[in-house]
């Protein structure tokens, strides 16, 4: 049970220095590249509505770890 709680302590210290070190991840909706595709026309874009036309997202715990 110990070592279980060790283990677990140091995964979260370590996910979260991951955080905030590199806190975004890439858009999986337009797959990092800000735009978004049509189906008829494949040439013609915009821009993606999940991350704004970024292609960032955040990682999952930013908002809990760093309170925005």
């Amino acid at each position: 049970m110990g070592i279980f709680l060790i283990i677990a302590i140091v995964f979260v210290i370590g996910y979260f220095l991951s955080i905030r070190s590199h806190p975004f991840t890439k858009c999986r909706f337009c797959n990092g590249t800000g735009r978004h595709f049509g189906t008829t026309y494949g040439y013609a874009h915009r821009r993606c509505r999940r991350c704004g036309g970024t292609g960032r997202r955040d990682r999952l715990g930013v908002r809990f770890f760093r309170g925005n």
